[in-house]
């Protein structure tokens, strides 16, 4: 009995494996062709268009279409990582990073992003269906972020590499900033500790990277620094929380200097976009300009849903509302 249980379990799991490849197989076709028809009957009957993936692939659209961009190709891969089998139920959480290449005005560019989704599969008579997907956090901040809510580590215990620090900074290198832009986009830098919400993390790394000397303080709420590593390390508000970093800016102070930029078509690689997503005036995610389009608009590098050379104004992202507002800004430096 117990053979043939496991056995059917088994099985079971291959199939519900098998449904996801190929409903993902279709989702990259379509972003290539947008081929709805392919992809709705992957999903339960009437859940398809409820979904905030939709509507997140809608306006990814329209903002294709404006740009006059033609996507050519997709390449995906899924990690599924951890699942839970439950009657006819399977809930999963998967790492999925997508890259896409598009043509716009004969010049050929490409997207690379990383997910963790959120699925749940249902088992009818007919089969393997999806009844839901979610962009685990996404781009916002936690619907629970306070300045000290934010301080918690994901990843901390046992590091035992040292803070980067910048010795001799004068001014602000963004050809360094951009490299590290590059090269930590989808993988941590051990020296620092990581954030569930890591995007202002991320990006304050970059502006130190790039020449930025760190403003220390005893206190939280002043300065931009990081101290120690591990368990052990501490942080100024303005390092990690994407509303502090913004208010520094903002400021035009030490040791930023920055300067706003009135049009997004006048930011150049270097520059720092913060991002309102509610348009109420607390700002919740930051990214790094690390290149322009045919078009002449900027292309940027994140975290928290890790992005590489992404369109700018993030109309694409789950965190998207209409009432979105940005503030761009230069880095002068000290």
């Amino acid at each position: 009995m117990a053979d043939r249980h496991d056995s059917a379990g088994a099985a079971n799991q291959e199939e519900w494996q098998q449904f996801l490849k190929d409903y993902l197989d279709d989702v990259h076709r379509y972003e290539v062709d947008q081929g709805y028809e392919r992809i709705w009957p992957f999903w339960k009957e009437g859940k398809e268009r409820e979904s905030l993936i939709w509507r997140q692939w809608q306006r990814w659209e329209e903002q294709l279409q404006e740009r006059g961009a033609l996507t050519t190709a997709v390449r995906g891969r899924a990690i599924p990582l951890f699942w839970m089998e439950k009657g006819r139920e399977v809930q999963l959480c998967m790492a999925w990073k997508v890259q896409r290449w598009y043509n716009l005005k004969g010049e050929t560019g490409v997207e690379e992003v990383r997910k963790i989704l959120r699925v749940t599969l249902t088992r009818t008579d007919a089969g393997w269906c999806v009844e839901n997907v979610e962009e685990s956090n996404g781009d916002g901040a936690l619907p629970d972020e306070t300045e000290e809510e934010t301080i918690t580590l994901a990843e901390a215990e046992g590091n035992p590499l040292p803070t980067l620090i910048v010795h001799g900074a004068g001014g602000y290198d963004t050809e360094r900033a951009i490299a590290y832009a590059e090269r930590y986009w989808d993988s941590a830098n051990p020296a620092y500790p990581l954030f569930t919400d890591n995007c202002t993390n991320f990006i304050s790394q970059c502006l130190h990277a790039g020449g930025i000397p760190m403003l220390f303080s005893r206190e939280m709420g002043k300065g931009w620094w990081m101290r120690g590593s591990g368990k052990g390390a501490s942080w100024s508000y303005s390092w990690s929380v994407a509303h502090s970093l913004y208010l520094l800016l903002k400021s035009g102070g030490p040791p930023m200097r920055a300067v706003a930029i009135p049009s997004v078509d006048q930011l150049e690689p270097g520059d720092i976009i913060c991002y309102d997503f509610d348009g109420d005036g607390r700002y919740q995610h930051n990214t790094i300009v690390v290149a322009k389009d045919a078009n002449n608009m900027p292309l940027v590098n994140a975290n928290t849903t890790n992005s590489r050379l992404r369109y700018w104004d993030y109309r694409d992202s789950t965190a998207y509302t209409p009432q979105i507002r940005y503030a761009f800004f230069r880095i002068r430096g000290t």
